[in-house]
């Protein structure tokens, strides 16, 4: 076995070296280290430097990946485009260089709102919150477990409680959270011999009853994990912690002004014309609006962006910028997330899944409860393994994005970065969705399962600024014509935004 540990300078990572048999070879690789791993090969780098990746790959059979939990970098931005597109970039290409199984490195804080009055186990869905500590791991589940199910590369997550050894046990007064290193190390070592194939969760915990999480599905057969440790001698030195809370929920508040990111786009521009007569609107690109004017349109007859009039106003805003996006969303009412990359497979992360995150901390720093947010439907997975065989695709089915286009595996990234912020918060998030965007007075010869014109689609998000609120924080719909294709219905955005498209396309399918 020739092993990759990644965020290998961690106190995990260091006790499974230290207890790995001598004839696995070891490269532990860390964006830095504290000390040296005596007799072990170190890098230092970044999983999102692919040359990096190549190398530290070059003749590996087995990765543990344990960046999303323990790698610290320089800021939030960082740690989650590592942790993302990092994670991502290292799974598929472990599946490029043969590479025979994958072990990811999670945590069971997901758990806490649920762990004072239940036993969950690898069954129930994970409630994150939405803090980088656990965005990280979280997002880096999701990312492979789709590469996964797509490539059915052995992908074993194992969701760690909070890994501690006898120094910190004897030192600190005893969180039903922790995981003995020891018992770490033997889950670790499990997982890289037991029977897998495609995505499996296992939840490890220490021993007993008291664990916040008890060992349920990894203690039987299949995995059979055994904790030795359950920190009885500490359990005196417990202090009373308080039971799991949500902050208030950001009220609503009467919108008048509303920001735009990504406004340069031809959505961005359609967005705009139909919004000036009913706000006021701060639009925002990478770009000044002049430049922007001067690209060749996206598709035949798509809009092109024109410089607002007072009291509407132009920013240069770069959503990869944290700093930028809080500075456009002070004194503004609503949000509106139209900005895209779709085919970069560098800021496809930094602008999708960073950048979502960017916006919905702006969002709740400012107070703002109503961020629309959109992009492409989450549906384009082909065959069994997706919905390519389906006819009747309703909003609500789980994703399925495949992994080819990064534009798609990114997006879902940031929509669940939405998603965990709405219902955090009590924020009120419409997601809208789309797959083609149409100019009726130039239509092309063949139109999309899910088509929509430029001037429906921006008066569909306009009626999202409207609506008094949603069954829940985050809803996802599709935004499609009325066509009788029958594949997309477009009843939920019908329901929920009290839309109605006024374009169908009909020249296009007619019989002539």
């Amino acid at each position: 076995m020739h092993l990759l540990i990644t965020g290998a300078d961690s106190l995990l990572a260091r006790a499974l070296i230290a207890s790995l048999p001598s004839d696995v070879s070891v490269r532990a690789v860390d964006a830095s280290f504290s000390a040296p791993i005596p007799g072990m090969e170190t890098r230092s780098g970044h999983l999102r430097d692919t040359d990096f990746l190549a190398d530290v790959l070059d003749g590996i059979t087995h990765v543990i990946n344990l960046t999303p939990l323990y790698t610290r970098l320089a800021d939030d931005n960082a740690r989650l485009d590592e942790a993302t597109r990092g994670s991502y970039q290292l799974a598929n290409a472990a599946v490029a260089t043969g590479v025979q199984r994958l072990i990811l490195g999670s945590t069971l804080d997901f758990f806490a709102p649920l762990w004072d009055d239940f036993r969950p186990d690898e069954s129930w869905r994970p409630r994150p919150q939405p803090t980088v500590e656990q965005l990280c791991p979280y997002l880096a589940e999701v990312a492979l477990r789709e590469v996964a199910r797509v490539t059915n590369l052995p992908t074993l997550c194992l969701r760690l409680g909070e890994v501690v050894d006898d120094a910190h046990a004897a030192s600190h007064p005893y969180d039903r959270r922790w995981l003995h290193v020891e018992d770490g190390v033997e889950a670790l070592l499990q997982a890289l011999e037991v029977e897998a194939e495609g995505w499996k969760v296992w939840h490890i915990a220490a021993a007993g009853e008291r664990t916040r999480v008890p060992v349920a599905q990894a203690g039987e057969e299949a995995f059979g994990y055994q904790p030795r440790h359950d920190f009885a001698a500490c359990w005196a030195s417990e202090l009373p912690t308080p039971p799991f809370q949500r902050p208030a929920p950001i009220p609503p508040q009467p919108i008048r002004k509303v920001v735009v990111f990504g406004a340069g786009g031809p959505l961005g521009a359609s967005l705009a014309e139909e919004l000036a007569l009913h706000y006021t609107v701060r639009l925002t690109d990478v770009k000044p609006v002049e430049e922007l004017m001067a690209i060749p349109p996206q598709s035949p007859g798509a809009p092109l962006p024109v410089p607002p009039q007072p009291p509407h106003e132009w920013r240069v805003v770069d959503v990869r910028d944290a700093a930028q996006v809080h500075a456009a969303c002070e004194g503004m009412d609503a949000i509106v997330n139209v900005s895209v990359v779709r085919h970069d497979p560098v800021d496809a992360f930094r602008v999708n899944a960073v950048g979502a995150y960017n916006v919905m901390q702006a969002a709740v720093s400012h107070g703002i409860q109503r961020v629309v947010h959109t992009g492409p439907f989450m549906l384009g997975q082909k065959g069994g393994a997706g919905y390519g065989w389906d006819d009747y695709l309703v909003d609500d089915i789980p994703p399925r994005p495949g992994i080819w286009w990064v534009y798609l595996p990114s997006k879902l990234l940031g929509q669940e970065v939405c998603r965990i912020f709405a219902e955090h918060y009590g924020l009120c998030v419409p997601t809208l969705t789309f797959a083609q965007f149409v100019n009726p007075q130039v239509l092309p010869k063949r139109i999309s399962t899910l088509a929509v014109s430029w001037m429906d689609s921006a008066n569909a998000i306009r009626c999202a600024l409207e609506i008094d609120g949603l069954p829940s924080p985050y809803e996802y719909m599709h935004i499609g014509a009325d066509t009788p294709l029958g594949v997309f219905p477009n009843g939920k955005a019908k329901r929920l935004l009290n839309w109605q498209p006024q374009d169908d396309f009909r020249e296009v399918y007619a019989r002539r």
